[in-house]
């Protein structure tokens, strides 16, 4: 949304006429330095400047000035460059910024917002857009939007806060594994993976799949099998060291990702619990590991480098055409069938299947 000169008054308690001095370097009426130093404070802080700054790039972009700085800032608590998937998203963005280099060069940065200089990078670097990779707080969010003309998001959790969005739906994908054990006969389904008490933030839609697929299903929440976990092996180890040490194992378990899983196969190995003859096992986000692993990992994959492309494409579009609207690209995943799961029972009947028999 548009930052109008009567925000920045009613922010700054002056009038629009004064706000308008202010930020036009208007000096045929005195306003005084406290007063000038609360317009502009209120108007860094609405994001005025940037918006200014976003419209003169796009006329010098409309003149043939074909060249823009972008910033690739992973904003997660956690997960860095060394994560396989961030690593498969970044691969995604540096290919389509190579491919661009003839008909839109781009000077390109790389940043994690746990680094020490990065307020500083973030504030003194004349950054036209910014690519966020990661889950994250809304106060995050907020600065990014503030700092950056454009912001593009790329991932597997929807932010919904007016910026553009290259996403892979990971609270549908979760649904969509419940709705596979079901049909396998599995009815008392575990989860580990973020539930937002050891890492709140503010896109992160995982466990919500997971709540609303077995209430859909009508299959019992059993929260004695719901462990919160931050996105580790480790991670995944002691959690289910916590299940087995409790004699509390389910039939079945969703992973966060399948760095989860690995550590959750590692614990179950140690106690002699088979995958999948004693509990069976799905992950998220397709490791290029998940594959050797043993027995071979069900898994959810995600297009990552598809998603990290395409994201390039988008803050282009973006830059050429100084659109007003987000917009939100939506990739497609898949359920990959491996070894880690082992039909039960009769399957329970998923929505889509009692529909077909309504």
């Amino acid at each position: 949304m548009a930052v109008k000169l009567k925000d920045i008054a009613k922010a700054s308690g002056v009038s629009i006429s004064t706000v308008s001095r202010v930020l036009s370097h208007d000096t045929s009426r005195s306003v005084s330095k406290v007063t000038e130093q609360r317009v502009l404070d209120a108007a860094q802080e609405l994001g005025y400047f940037s918006q200014r700054l976003a419209s003169a790039r796009f006329m010098e972009l409309q003149a043939g000035q074909k060249s823009a700085s972008v910033a690739c800032v992973l904003t997660s608590e956690h997960e860095t460059y060394v994560s396989p998937f961030f690593a498969s998203l970044l691969r995604g963005i540096q290919q389509e910024v190579q491919n661009l280099e003839s008909s839109f060069p781009l000077n390109f940065f790389v940043t994690y917002i746990k680094d020490p200089g990065f307020l500083h990078f973030i504030q003194n670097t004349q950054l036209d857009c910014a690519i966020m990779l990661g889950r994250t707080t809304l106060e995050n969010i907020e600065l990014l939007q503030k700092q950056v003309p454009f912001l593009v998001y790329a991932g597997v959790n929807r932010l919904d806060c007016g910026v553009d969005e290259v996403v892979c739906d990971a609270q549908l994908a979760v649904e969509g594994a419940i709705g596979y054990l079901a049909e396998m006969g599995h009815s008392r389904i575990g989860f580990i993976g973020p539930l937002q008490e050891k890492n709140p933030v503010f896109n992160e839609h995982r466990y919500q799949g997971y709540l609303k697929a077995m209430e859909e299903l009508g299959l019992a929440v059993d929260e004695s099998t719901v462990v919160d976990t931050i996105l580790t092996a480790s991670d995944g180890y002691e959690s289910a060291s916590k299940l087995i040490a409790a004699d509390n194992l389910p039939t079945a378990l969703i992973c966060g990702n399948d760095t989860v899983a690995m550590g959750v196969m590692k614990a179950l190995d140690e106690q002699g619990i088979q995958v999948p003859d004693d509990i069976s096992l799905i992950g998220f986000d397709n490791s290029e590991v998940s594959t050797y692993l043993k027995p071979a990992l069900t898994t959810i994959d995600i297009p990552k480098q598809e998603l990290g492309r395409l994201a390039v494409k988008v803050l282009v579009d973006r830059l050429e055409t100084n659109r007003s609207y987000p917009l939100t690209v939506t990739l497609p995943f898949a359920l990959l069938k491996r070894e880690s799961v082992r039909a039960l029972a009769e399957g329970v009947k998923t929505t889509t299947q009692k529909r077909c028999e309504a």
